[in-house]
């Protein structure tokens, strides 16, 4: 549902850019293929914002699976009322509470917790997480401390996840800001339409004026992938 308002939301965008910058609906001829890029390269965004809400909320994962071993069950038990627990605490549909229940699924058809902490590893495409499907798996087979494991891991994802909540908030003012100067160049040009058209007359009218704005918003554009770029803070 996101993505298809999302859709709708760049092409109507393609439609306004269409409208301010040239004028003239042939340029939906390149722009329309720039928004399929647009769409394209959001769907890597999507991925990245799903992968950081498994990523904050495994912690909380980890900690109701301590709080069963803790209590005497067993790590397949733990699993279990693990996913239980996340499905009261967190909105439906959060990628950790799926994963919790499929994960719990397949400990009851018979697969190990090392196998199934493996495969979510794998899946998540989340680098903590493959680590600790990993840790978890060699302390699981040599007869280690799982608990311990799974405290030393919880609290290095909350000292993780503490430095992180930082960074965003620093960066949250830049990024307002950002977004406001990627608004100005379309308010520019609206207002300039509505209240003094005949002052861009010449940059809509004949081949040279059509490059100037090409080059203007192409340029344009480049400003805002730059922008997004140093605004992704990976940690």
């Amino acid at each position: 549902m996101k993505e298809a308002r999302y859709v709708l939301a760049e092409l109507a965008m393609c439609a306004l850019t269409a409208a301010l910058f040239f004028q003239t609906w042939k340029s939906l001829v390149f722009l329309l293929p720039i928004t399929a890029v647009r769409l394209y390269r959001q769907r890597e965004v999507f991925r990245r914002r799903r992968s950081r809400r498994l990523e904050e909320h495994f912690r909380d994962g980890l900690q109701c699976l301590l709080a069963s071993l803790e209590a005497g069950y067993s790590v397949e038990n733990s699993v279990e009322t693990a996913a239980a627990d996340l499905r009261g605490m967190l909105p439906q549909g959060e990628p950790i509470t799926e994963e919790f229940a499929r994960m719990a699924n397949k400990l009851g058809s018979g697969s190990t917790a090392e196998e199934v902490f493996e495969e979510f590893g794998e899946r998540s495409g989340v680098a903590d997480i493959r680590n600790f499907a990993g840790i978890f798996s060699m302390a699981k087979r040599t007869g280690g401390d799982v608990v311990s494991v799974i405290r030393a891991v919880t609290e290095t994802l909350y000292e993780k996840q503490e430095v992180y909540r930082e960074i965003q908030t620093i960066l949250l003012a830049k990024q307002f800001e950002v977004g406001i100067m990627k608004a100005m160049p379309y308010v520019m040009l609206a207002y300039f339409l509505v209240f003094s058209p005949g002052f861009l007359a010449p940059l809509y009218a004949g081949l040279t004026g059509h490059l100037i704005m090409l080059l203007l918003y192409l340029v344009y554009r480049g400003f805002c992938i730059a922008a997004d770029r140093i605004a992704q803070i990976e940690i």
